[in-house]
């Protein structure tokens, strides 16, 4: 019932409403904090427990079950969102009201209804409904033009989940064909027959679906105006929790659906990798704008994990798995240091500000071991999931892997550049803002605590992942009958 509860507990924020403005905040961080806690005594129970996996009956004459389960590739995302939206309602101001809260805490329910269902009716409902509590935060708190940044979010991914309803139904109906049992289970989808004129427009189906939430070039339309316009707080749940779900899709449904169709579409698919990859990252090198930096050296990083996740080798997708933990910890935590510093100095332009650290020593150092963290130093988090992905990259296609470790340099740079400008060099402006106050080094310490933790003990993490990629045997037979001809 714990993954249940998970799902459950941030529905009770609507008693939010109930509540005298100035017990919101509290109201909201207790239920943030019963998520944080829920997930540490999920950790701490043995696997497999019963506690763990609730598996429901929930539209019985479509074969439609309500099937959620902690396991050991979910168990560390869900973990992720406790922490960052816990992290995220700590460092909203008090002023906000109950809708606010309530919208953070559903979109936090919502994630952890997709990384925890394994039935994939169930998963296409909370990847729909999570589109709800951001277009609301986009609409009624961002900067800016709110109402187009909010309509571009929900347009774009409407048209995604319009292309993944198809493949949903699609599976389903394939599979009642060649079992005469309807189902959404993925665990007995992974094992249905497409014919070979079908199963390429499935796949490609959810994959459009998938590139559109996570974001990824070219379908990162969304991207730009919702990092740049929502308030920081926002900013580091979506950067954070929400863009993994696309990222975090392609391992739970496209590796064991359509490993075979990954495997043909392999070089296409790393080329599109490839390109987002050397295009966030040459973007963030172009940007005068802080905050903008750090939303074009996400946009690199996620197509970093995509190519762990098209290599197919077990490096690859245990290091993007792992990748996709430690990156929301990290843009989380950057994005609330990037809030901070605007708070402060009233600007995001790079070029306007600098010499900071005299004034603000306890901000610059937490800027610069996050920013160290985000360019992949050993010994914090960053380094180990890369180092993994690179491991399957060289095993699957040196020469994207050599394309992959021209650009960490040029992550190193526009990192640097980011924390130098902001941070170093002559005083651009006379004013001595205020540091960080107890309470935000509190946040943010605990957030770097964590950066430290997943960078010299990433077993931690890796050590509950099941085994990822298919045995070779497998996947031989799998690719045969979806051409039609009998297993090698």
């Amino acid at each position: 019932m714990l993954a249940f509860g998970l799902v459950l507990i941030p529905w009770i924020g609507l008693g939010l409403f109930l509540l005298p403005k100035g017990w919101v905040k509290a109201g909201a961080v207790v239920l943030a904090g019963v998520e944080v806690l829920l997930f540490a005594r999920a950790l701490l129970a043995p696997m497999p427990s019963s506690l763990a996996v609730v598996n429901w009956n929930w539209i019985p004459s479509l074969g439609v079950h309500f099937h959620l389960s902690l396991d050991g590739l979910a168990l560390f995302l869900v973990g992720l969102a406790s922490v960052v939206t816990l992290a995220a309602v700590l460092a909203s101001p008090n002023k906000q009201g109950p809708a606010y809260y309530f919208w953070i805490l559903l979109a936090e329910s919502t994630a952890i209804g997709v990384f925890t269902a394994l039935d994939l009716v169930a998963f296409y409902v909370f990847w729909e409904v999570v589109l709800v509590p951001v277009f609301f935060l986009l609409g009624g708190w961002a900067a800016g033009p709110a109402r187009r940044t909010a309509l571009k979010w929900l347009i774009m991914n409407l048209f995604g989940s319009l292309f993944m309803l198809i493949g949903v139904v699609a599976m389903g109906v394939v599979h009642a064909q060649e079992t005469g049992h309807l189902t959404f289970q993925l665990a007995s989808l992974a094992h249905t027959t497409l014919v070979p004129q079908v199963a390429p427009w499935v796949f490609l189906s959810f994959l459009v679906a998938f590139i559109i939430k996570a974001p990824l070039w070219p379908l990162h339309g969304w991207m730009p105006p919702a990092y740049s316009d929502a308030p920081a707080p926002v900013t580091a749940v979506i950067s954070g929790v929400l863009s993994k779900l696309g990222v975090f899709a392609m391992v739970r449904v496209l590796v064991p659906l359509f490993h075979a169709e990954m495997a043909q579409a392999e070089p296409w698919l790393m080329a599109l990798a490839a390109v987002g990859l050397v295009y966030g990252a040459e973007l963030a090198l172009r940007q005068k704008d802080v905050k903008m930096v750090a939303a074009y050296g996400s946009l690199s990083h996620m197509a970093m994990m995509a190519l762990g996740i098209f290599t197919l080798t077990q490096a690859g997708l245990v290091g993007a798995t792992f990748y996709m933990v430690a990156h929301g910890v990290m843009l989380g935590g950057l994005f609330l240091l990037l809030g901070w510093y605007e708070e402060r100095t009233g600007s995001r332009a790079l070029t306007m500000l600098g010499g900071l650290n005299q004034s603000v020593p306890k901000l610059t150092a937490w800027f610069q071991i996050f920013a160290l963290a985000t360019l992949g130093l050993p010994g914090l988090a960053g380094f180990a999931g890369e180092y993994m992905i690179f491991q399957g990259l060289i095993q699957n296609n040196i020469t994207v892997a050599a394309v992959a470790g021209v650009i960490l340099v040029l992550a190193a740079w526009y990192m640097l550049r980011l924390f130098q400008g902001a941070m170093q060099g002559p005083r651009a402006t006379g004013r001595s803002p205020a540091d960080l106050t107890t309470a935000q080094v509190g946040l943010i310490g605990a957030l770097g605590l964590l950066v430290v933790v997943l960078g010299i003990w990433p077993a931690g993490v890796t050590s509950h992942l099941p085994v990822l990629a298919p045995p070779a045997t497998h996947a031989l037979a799998h690719a045969s009958h979806r051409k039609g001809g009998e297993p090698a």
